[in-house]
């Protein structure tokens, strides 16, 4: 293994906050690298260790296709309605994050059971699904990052249609979040639309983010 040094890793960092938009095809994603970025999806933390996702690791191009086609919806011009697919998806790999709900018995407490027999009211809801948004959240950072020291390029998204996703992948709940990650196409710019190269995604700097230090 090599070693990585705190500047490698800010990099890394810095590097995964970069949505990519297009991708060389012709590479495939080893194994022991899949391997790793499962592991990186599965034991990050979660609140008293519930699954509260599931997720589904694609690398079937006629899957990832018909998921590219469900995300129509970035805004190219606004007064004319005009939108394209979000093209980060198209990557060798693409990460979908469903929703889970199928809580182990002795992981479950009073609101997950009040969840499974329909009983919950809206404010035991919204605790669950804070929950959930917070473990998608850190495990898409957790999975994201380790794509970037890997050297892989990365993209979520959560600009698609959920009902056609799911009866794509006949899933049991909506999914919550795709990622794409795989290599970078070396000849274009980063934001370059994999498929329709005389349209380039918009990009904002990072905003700032205070800090409060305490010691």
């Amino acid at each position: 293994m090599f070693d990585i040094t705190h500047n490698d890793i800010k990099k890394a960092i810095i590097r995964s906050q970069h949505c990519q938009r297009n991708w060389d095809l012709s590479k495939e994603i080893p194994q022991e690298d899949l391997d790793l970025l499962i592991a990186a999806a599965t034991q990050c933390p979660s609140k008293q260790n519930v699954a509260y996702y599931r997720a589904h690791f694609i690398t079937n191009r006629d899957l990832i296709e018909a998921i590219h086609n469900q995300t129509d919806g970035f805004t190219v011009n606004a007064a004319l309605q005009q939108t394209t697919t979000n093209t980060q998806v198209l990557a060798n790999l693409l990460v979908v994050l469903e929703k889970y709900t199928e809580v182990e018995e002795n992981y479950r407490n009073e609101q997950w059971d009040q969840i499974k027999l329909g009983s919950a009211d809206q404010a035991t809801v919204d605790l669950i699904e804070r929950d959930r948004n917070m473990a998608v959240g850190v495990a898409a950072g957790y999975l994201n990052v380790t794509a970037s020291l890997l050297g892989y390029g990365t993209g979520c998204c959560a600009c698609f249609y959920p009902d056609g996703i799911k009866k794509i992948l006949n899933l049991e709940n909506e999914p919550v979040l795709l990622m794409g990650i795989g290599y970078k196409d070396e000849s274009l710019n980063r934001r370059v639309h994999h498929n329709n190269h005389a349209f380039m995604f918009p990009t904002k700097p990072k905003q700032a983010i205070p800090v409060n230090v305490v010691k």
